[in-house]
């Protein structure tokens, strides 16, 4: 024989309900979380890697040799702008 339904007992059926699917809300919200810091972790070892990179390359004696020439080339360009620009 079945129990009669009532309503304490669709109550509590609801209730299950409704936190089950919070769960379910709550696992996915995780894994979307989880997949963000493991690609923000990517790209701060990305940008460390680079800022290595850069420090090598700025640190090497060609580097500091041609220096007089970047300055050079950076003082030209911005004089021939300034007389084609009036």
């Amino acid at each position: 024989m079945s129990k009669p339904t009532t309503a304490a007992g669709t109550d509590w059926e609801a209730r299950a309900r409704t936190a089950e699917a919070r769960v379910q809300e709550l696992t996915i919200e995780r894994a979307r979380l989880w997949d963000e810091l493991h690609r923000l972790r990517a790209e701060e070892r990305e940008v460390a890697h680079y800022r290595s990179v850069v420090r090598y390359m700025e640190g090497s004696a060609s580097w500091k040799v041609t220096s007089p020439l970047r300055l050079a080339k950076r003082a030209y360009v911005k004089v021939r702008r300034t007389l084609e620009h009036g």
